[in-house]
């Protein structure tokens, strides 16, 4: 059964938290993110994206050097501080906007639970973002952002949770994409010790998001094999909390894009449908696609009945490799293909719209988010989701706790 362990955190000053955290992801493009590092230097993106800022032509390896001198710089000056005990972290994230609310434990799970399965995955990675990752961890010395883990609803565990939240907290601040973070800390042994056996009791954790995190700590442990090196961070979460969404796909360089080929190629599998011009049709249900270039909108449904007894043979996803990407525009390897991109179906899709109508891309495929119950399934049967298969938040704060390697 798999392993959480309390551990000794880094972490920014109370009165420091919001200055130091960062967000991680969600920005509309590169250019607000610098934005945000330019309004606020002293951030944790000082560590991992100061290149972004720079403008000389060294490698990232250099600039991540530089991240560790800034994490040793805000330990000198005690902005950052290492807990005395170890602990488990209760984080909340409230979500203004969207109205949703998610509270979970941070603690370290254990690398080789990965490769025994007590610690499922459902997703293959990028090689190159798993390398650029893993450079990021080697040469910083830090994890600044947990992995995000589902596992089984455990009502004991609810209640240990609300017990504590009834304490002071740690930190508790708003941030300017409207939402408010708040964690407490659990270093009562009896509890630690308590939360530790009934979580060894679950049949498996399943990672929902991080799978590019997590392989680049496992990769950081089979290249620098030590016991500090053996466990990451991640942020537990009871399932039934995690909200999925999808992953567009975006292809670029098609040349000659002919309705009339393309249908030839993919009408004895899908329903081909004009939809609303200049829009990308959102799909209400499995086997559903959208589809939108400069000239063209379309609503595609699968038509054929796939025989398998592999459950990720039916995710839309794999649909759309097999029987479209590969068909059509020959792309049969999606890690490594550079045609093909992912934007989350939460971004403005205005912004994707601009970039059709300035020739930066070609194309815009629309697919239904899957269930948690799917990717159980597939993780169950070890087996991996394409690429960018799911779109899960939270989205956690960089920096709000970090690991030390």
């Amino acid at each position: 059964m798999p392993s959480f362990f309390p551990f000794r955190a880094l972490r920014p000053n109370k009165n420091l938290v919001s200055v130091f955290s960062s967000k991680t992801s969600d920005f509309n493009n590169q250019e607000d993110l610098v934005a945000d590092m330019i309004s606020n230097t002293e951030s944790y993106y000082y560590v991992t994206k100061r290149f972004l800022v720079n403008d000389d032509k060294k490698k990232v390896e250099y600039h991540f050097e530089d991240g560790a001198e800034f994490i040793k710089e805000k330990i000198m000056k005690n902005e950052l501080f290492i807990d005395n005990k170890p602990s488990y972290f209760i984080y909340r994230q409230t979500d203004f906007i969207k109205n949703r609310s998610y509270t979970g434990l941070i603690g370290l799970a254990d690398i080789n639970e990965i490769e025994n399965d007590k610690i499922k995955k459902h997703e293959n990675t990028k090689i190159q973002r798993e390398e650029y990752l893993y450079k990021q961890l080697h040469y910083t010395g830090v994890l600044g952002e947990p992995v995000l883990v589902g596992y089984e609803q455990n009502n004991e565990i609810s209640n240990i949770i609300e017990n504590n939240i009834a304490n002071e907290c740690e930190y508790d601040f708003n941030t300017i994409d409207n939402k408010n973070h708040k964690v407490w800390k659990i270093t009562d042994s009896e509890t630690l010790e308590k939360i530790y056996n009934l979580l060894n009791e679950t049949n498996a954790f399943y990672i929902a998001d991080g799978h590019h995190r997590c392989a680049s700590v496992v990769r950081n442990y089979n290249l620098n094999p030590s016991l500090k090196n053996r466990f990451f961070m991640i942020f537990l979460l009871d399932e039934n909390q995690l909200n999925i969404g999808s992953f567009h796909r975006v292809i670029s360089d098609v040349g000659d894009f002919s309705l009339d080929e393309f249908s030839e190629k993919i009408n004895k599998n899908f329903l081909i449908e004009q939809y609303k011009t200049n829009e990308l049709y959102c799909p209400v249900k499995h086997s559903e696609f959208g589809l939108l270039t400069r000239d063209l909108s379309l609503k595609l449904t699968f038509i054929n009945k796939i025989k398998s007894n592999n459950p990720e043979k039916f995710l839309d996803v794999n649909i759309l490799e097999n029987y479209i990407f590969k068909v059509v525009f020959n792309i049969n390897h999606p890690r490594t293909d550079n045609r093909l991109s992912f934007f989350s179906s939460n971004d403005n899709i205005s912004k994707l719209q601009k970039m059709l109508e300035n020739k930066e891309i070609d194309m815009i495929i629309s697919n239904y988010p899957v269930s948690f119950s799917e990717v159980k399934q597939i993780a169950d049967a070890n087996k991996v989701m394409p690429p960018k298969s799911t779109y899960i938040e939270p989205k956690l704060r960089g920096g709000l706790i970090l690991q030390q390697f």
